[in-house]
């Protein structure tokens, strides 16, 4: 027989093991659990992987299909991957470069676009994403050669039109010397004509066919649209050049040209002719505004960020600021003899050499008239 502190101890023991057995029931169901769980989420894991393969064979077919290069650079800007596109463009050897190196030994030069620029005169596109500060950065290169072609096309096209639009006011514009000149001519030939008489009629003769020559001349210019050269142009000797050029219309009206400051070594690209027509168009244009004894400037200045201005001042009326944009339309004129074109064909070759033309004026103060060029590196010049 057992006493009563046995029989306590035992009912303990009895009460113990039964909730060892609650317990190890709980254990043994919170595994099942979480064996169901890791199987779970293993079946996802796989499930995971195999759409991350899937994702990542299309992305790398798409990587091989893309026109367009795609280039990966580390943190030290050397590239580290390249799909096939931008292999075909830079070269096997280009992995592990430096990106300035490679740019330098692929393309020749940028736009005002910051476009690159091959010796055979393809243009790519440059645009970059950044990783993660510590990972690099992503560029896209792309071919936009006939996209730049097809934008020439354009405008040449818009030009051409703007010129059959406005044949009407050409052919009045051509009529108008045309005729003074016949009249002149006709009047040498009658008998007893004083010398006098007849110098006089010589010189007005000249002066309409210079008109006449000065208006096919700019009708040329304009629809060719500025026949930018691969010429290295140093602009101190085209502003001199210019003197000499413009020296006739300088005495004829008894003005006055002044270069203001030259500026040595300064080198754009393009075509001489076409700027030198240009910077012609804005002096004669000066002095048929102030009429006689006009002061005209010459200034080159050059202006940050690899651009340089030529700039034609006067001391004329002014240009009031509602018509500043029109004056570089083709075909507008407020002087009964201007052709309309002498400025059209400024903006027209500026733009041709990737820069731009300008003025600036206030009624009563003179007027500026600029054109904007990208200069020509130093290294590249020589």
């Amino acid at each position: 027989m057992l006493n009563q502190v046995e029989k306590d101890r035992l009912q303990e023991l009895e009460q113990a093991f039964a909730l060892f057995n609650q317990t190890s029931d709980q254990l043994t169901q919170a595994y099942e659990a979480l064996q169901n769980q890791v199987a779970h989420l293993q079946q996802q894991l796989a499930q995971s992987d195999s759409e991350k393969r899937r994702v990542a064979d299309r992305l790398e077919r798409l990587l091989t299909l893309l026109p367009a290069g795609v280039i990966v650079l580390n943190v030290h800007n050397q590239i580290i991957e390249m799909n096939p596109s931008a292999q075909s463009i830079l070269g096997d050897e280009a992995y592990g470069q430096a990106w300035s190196e490679v740019v330098r030994r692929v393309f020749l030069s940028t736009n005002d676009a910051q476009e690159l620029i091959t010796h055979n005169k393809t243009i790519y596109q440059l645009s970059q994403v950044p990783l993660d500060t510590t990972l690099g950065k992503i560029l896209l290169i792309q071919d936009v050669t006939s996209a730049r072609q097809l934008q020439d096309h354009i405008n040449r096209h818009q030009r051409l039109r703007s010129m059959g639009e406005m044949a009407a006011s050409l052919a009045h514009q051509i009529r108008t010397p045309l005729a003074a000149a016949l009249l002149y001519v006709s009047q040498l030939s009658t008998d007893g004509l004083a010398e006098d008489k007849r110098h006089k009629f010589v010189n007005k003769t000249l002066l309409s066919l210079k008109h006449l020559d000065g208006l096919v001349k700019d009708m040329l210019q304009y629809a060719k649209g500025g026949s930018v050269g691969e010429a290295l142009i140093e602009l101190d000797g085209l502003v001199e050049g210019l003197q000499s050029a413009v020296e006739q219309q300088v005495l004829n009206s008894d003005s006055q040209l002044t270069i203001k400051n030259k500026a040595p070594g300064l080198v754009v690209k393009g075509d001489h002719d076409s700027l030198m027509t240009a910077l012609q168009n804005l002096v004669v244009n000066a002095i048929d505004v102030v009429r006689m004894r006009a002061n005209i400037d010459i200034r080159i200045h050059e202006a940050a960020d690899g651009w340089v201005d030529l700039i034609v001042s006067d001391q004329g009326p002014g240009i009031d600021v509602a018509v500043q944009e029109k004056i570089f339309e083709p075909f507008y004129t407020s002087r009964a003899k201007g052709t309309g074109l002498g400025l059209a064909v400024v903006r027209t070759v500026a733009e041709a050499h990737g820069g731009e033309a300008w003025v600036r004026s206030k009624l009563g103060q003179g007027a500026q008239f600029g054109i904007r060029l990208p200069l020509i590196k130093e290294d590249v010049a020589k």
